[in-house]
């Protein structure tokens, strides 16, 4: 996208659907075409069919917006999915199908409150109980709203007694549960939550995991602390654990936390520091006296760590124990290949129900912004070839990180 067209995207999604009113919605977004234009990297049909509804909004907003929202929703299902049993099904079957696994993510509206929390333990639960469905992702802030980490005995309870009923879930009916990660404040509270949990005597043969992520220095110690507690733990007759391996997306809200409180912020400044730092914390899960104990996820499109990765696991004899991972819909032709090379690919699938679509945008808006972003792996791949320009930047980018993984800080 070129800088007019990326603005016109990030708005859309962002600025016009808060309201809940079409008149205010209609009014938005004759607003922000009059600001950007018809984005030009639109079908010319796109383009008309822009303007006759931004005329037609003025006699017809509701109408209109509900045909918009309902484009949009079309245009982004092959990043996330619709969240109704039927279709959620027929994604499912369709993708085991064709040999991946599945990493399935519930999105929804903004938890503010014990009611919506409420709603979303009940849809985990109920993806936990259907056959369908063997693997779910879920945060801490989405199964409870008042986490405080002044009241930090009182908050891991509270996270505590929830994450009791998912794992008794998962263990009686075999599935697993992941722990998503949000932002810097939340990392020590989720593992702390995560361990305990799993150290009471009901979940010893209870298999779960958790998210690392490479952009914050922390993420070492943590990993480190989670390894050493998981060795013991299998060592006593436990299952391991699983450590899902990303680089970071939420970048920019802790940029943003950061700059409103003056604070530096929690992840590494640039993106070569965050590289070499996945591959530091990619090197130490894969040796064998870690990965036996520890499974590891390797969540990255970039394909030089797939290579990595893949090359690791083979010259330590980890390959049962590593496995690559990718997000749904991104580059769908790069994880066939990766899937055929890798011996299979789990993939994480946000899904919504349509009454919680639009406030899914935001996932959509992380999305294109890391994607765009200058030094992204995903930015040159469709001109990427071996030699060129693309490739020599990508290969020096790789090959400087892999050197600095052993000199990059990880302190806090």
């Amino acid at each position: 996208l070129d800088p007019a067209g990326k603005a016109f995207t990030f708005t859309m999604v962002d600025h016009v659907f808060r309201s809940h009113q079409p008149r205010l919605c209609a009014q938005r977004w004759r607003g922000l075409l009059a600001k950007f234009g018809v984005p030009h990297y639109l079908p010319w049909l796109d383009r008309l069919l822009l303007r006759l509804g931004a005329f037609g909004s003025q006699l017809l907003p509701g109408l209109v917006m509900k045909a918009v929202a309902a484009r949009m929703r079309a245009d982004s299902a092959r990043v996330i999915l619709p969240g109704e049993e039927a279709p959620l099904h027929r994604y499912l079957n369709r993708r085991q199908d064709e040999g991946f696994r599945i990493n399935l993510n519930h999105l929804g509206e903004a938890v503010l409150g014990e009611a919506e929390t409420t709603r979303r333990l009940e849809a985990v639960l109920g993806h936990l109980a259907d056959p369908a469905v063997h693997y779910v992702s879920v945060k801490i802030s989405a199964i409870f709203s008042q986490i405080h980490l002044v009241a930090w005995n009182e908050t891991l309870v509270e996270i505590q007694n929830r994450l009791r009923l998912l794992y008794r879930a998962a263990a009686k009916s075999g599935k697993f549960v992941n722990l998503d990660m949000e932002e810097y404040r939340d990392l020590a509270l989720t593992v702390a939550a995560f361990r305990s949990v799993l150290d009471e005597p009901e979940f010893q043969p209870l298999s779960a995991g958790i998210v690392l992520q490479a952009y914050l220095p922390d993420s070492s110690a943590a990993q480190q602390e989670l390894t050493a507690w998981a060795r013991l733990r299998v060592a006593d007759g436990g299952a391991p654990i699983k450590i899902r391996l990303v680089k970071g997306a939420n970048l920019a809200m802790e940029k943003v936390e950061a700059d409103l409180h003056g604070w530096t912020p929690a992840p590494f400044a640039t993106k070569a520091e965050t590289d070499a730092h996945f591959r530091r914390m990619l090197e130490f899960g894969c040796q064998p006296e870690n990965a036996r104990a520890v499974r590891l996820g390797v969540a990255s499109h970039n394909l030089f760590d797939v290579a990595l990765a893949l090359t690791l696991r083979e010259a330590l004899d980890v390959q049962d124990h590593v496995e690559i991972e990718m997000l749904e819909g991104m580059a769908n032709h790069q994880a066939r290949a990766v899937r055929d090379a890798a011996g299979g690919l789990l993939l994480y699938a946000p899904a919504v129900r349509r009454d919680d679509f639009l406030s899914a945008m935001a996932y959509l808006v992380r999305r294109l912004d890391e994607n765009t972003a200058p030094e992204n792996f995903l930015r040159d791949l469709f001109a990427i070839r071996p030699g060129s320009p693309e490739w020599e930047s990508q290969q020096q980018r790789f090959l400087q990180g892999w050197k600095d993984r052993h000199f990059v800080s990880t302190a806090s």
